[in-house]
């Protein structure tokens, strides 16, 4: 099996994995996460008055950018689960909100530089994106990310990730980005880091 049909096997899989977890539609999966409200409201708000172009990189079922379309943001949502992008589109129908769906996997999006004002990234975690991500946000563009995290050296192996961030890696990867908040902490069995970046 070629390396490019074993990766297309893998993202066969992903979908089929995100499209069932979808299905169940846990309110965990459709509430923004505090930590996005906060740094939102306390970073967003006061460099960027004004709604600009959003970008939601695995947005999943909409719930940061449902948030953001509400507030006049216009927001791009890449996500590879059709399940997904189909409640996420009828979501901003019942909410009468404008929000461009790309249905697909986050690696293979086309970035475009310097055009994004704020990228939001929760829990989907390929290092490669962020050189990439880092060139798409516009001068002065807001990163906000959330990842999950090895914690200690011990843990089990049981994690949602094959190969999670280490402790303090995340900066390491947006160096080009100041970094406006890193907080990284223990949550159950593993960690979690939050960041927000200004470029």
């Amino acid at each position: 099996m070629s390396s490019e049909e074993h990766s297309h096997d893998q993202s066969k899989d992903q979908r089929a994995r995100w499209d069932s977890k979808y299905e169940q539609g846990l309110p965990s999966l459709t509430e923004p996460d505090p930590f996005f409200i906060s740094a939102y409201e306390r970073f967003v708000t006061p460099s960027l008055p004004k709604p600009g172009a959003a970008l939601d990189l695995a947005g999943g079922l909409g719930r940061h950018a449902l948030w953001l379309a509400s507030r006049r943001w216009q927001v791009t949502v890449v996500e590879i689960s059709d399940v997904a992008i189909g409640k996420l589109n009828q979501a901003a129908r019942e909410l009468n909100v404008n929000v461009d769906l790309i249905a697909g996997d986050a690696a293979e999006y086309n970035f475009e530089p310097a055009h994004f004002d704020l990228i939001v990234l929760f829990y989907h975690l390929d290092r490669s994106l962020f050189p990439r991500i880092v060139s798409a946000l516009k001068p002065g563009g807001l990163l906000i990310c959330k990842m999950s995290l090895r914690w200690a050296s011990g843990e089990s192996l049981a994690m949602a990730s094959p190969n999670p961030l280490h402790r303090n890696e995340l900066p390491s990867l947006v160096r080009e980005l100041d970094v406006l908040h890193h907080k990284e902490r223990p949550v159950r069995d593993r960690g979690v880091v939050e960041f927000v970046g200004r470029k």
